[in-house]
């Protein structure tokens, strides 16, 4: 499967499910451990770069007229129909409308290049009750050759029946304290950002793009992909302790804390820790949006 294939076909544009899950409360526990197997995935080198360019991301390594290198974040776009398959599966119960991107782990294994076949795979891994409803967490790889290139669990959390007595804190939510953190860098989501990271990633989820689907979905306006701020804070991260070179990242992880406006101003602030650096996202009124992030360099 080429990445332009999918467009047509993006799960999020085939609204029966969708709505069918509109008015459920729980998720299924039948579907853990069930796994949806991908396609071979053909990367179009164009549409690789423009997710580079849509998640404002330089690299020169990404520019190079023979195999060029692909951002390591590209994985989530790989993987993407995947996830995708699971979180829209009749037999789960997801509610699209109450659910929010939590938490993204990544682990990379090898770069990946313009001119890769990579075959995509992902597991329901598990189904976390949550003070104010519950967790999805799915397990998704990339791999060439029978070889792992990269690896990640997607966290997904829907609002609805607490999985939990009220007034009982969720150990999900809680933060520890850490080093303090320094000012790196300061940036926002552009205005149209959304629109061409969706076109990009091939993630299509109205919240991003339709004003009516956000605010029926407890916004004010449309927000910016997670993902795609994830991937706008890690090229920073890259540029400012890896020299902007993609090929030496190795671990990121976050969560979700917040959605984020386009145009909002945001600040990464840092501290090193160990092998790698903590890292979080704050907006103007100093509310973190990404917490507990963490990146490690080679």
């Amino acid at each position: 499967m080429k990445h332009g294939d999918r467009k047509g076909s993006s799960g999020w544009k085939k609204a029966g499910v969708a709505l069918k899950n509109v008015f459920s409360n729980n998720l299924s526990r039948d579907l853990l451990g069930y796994e949806e197997q991908g396609a071979p995935f053909e990367i179009v080198p164009g549409l690789a770069l423009a997710y580079a360019l849509a998640t404002s991301d330089k690299a020169p390594a990404y520019f190079e007229k023979d195999r060029p290198l692909v951002s390591p974040l590209y994985a989530s776009a790989i993987f993407k129909d995947v996830v995708e398959s699971i979180i829209l599966h009749p037999k789960l119960g997801m509610n699209v409308l109450k659910m929010v991107h939590a938490e993204q782990t990544f682990e990379f294994f090898q770069p990946i290049y313009a001119d890769m076949k990579l075959l995509p795979s992902a597991t329901v891994a598990g189904i976390r009750d949550v003070s104010t409803g519950q967790i999805l967490d799915v397990d998704a790889q990339l791999a060439q050759d029978g070889e792992t290139v990269a690896q990640g669990r997607v966290a997904m959390f829907v609002r609805g029946k607490p999985g939990k007595k009220a007034g009982e804190k969720s150990k999900e939510r809680k933060t520890t304290s850490g080093p303090e953190m320094a000012e790196l860098t300061r940036f926002s989501i552009g205005k149209d950002q959304p629109k061409r990271y969706a076109h990009a990633s091939g993630d299509y989820n109205p919240i991003h793009t339709n004003r009516t689907v956000a605010r029926l979905a407890g916004f004010k306006a449309p927000i910016a992909h997670g993902l795609c701020v994830l991937a706008c804070s890690a090229a920073k991260l890259t540029e400012a302790f890896a020299e902007q070179d993609p090929t030496r990242l190795r671990e990121l992880k976050c969560r979700f804390a917040k959605p984020v406006y386009p145009g909002q101003e945001l600040t990464l602030n840092t501290a090193q820790s160990g092998d790698g650096y903590l890292f979080s996202l704050v907006n103007a009124r100093g509310k973190p949006v990404l917490s507990n992030g963490f990146v490690r360099f080679s």
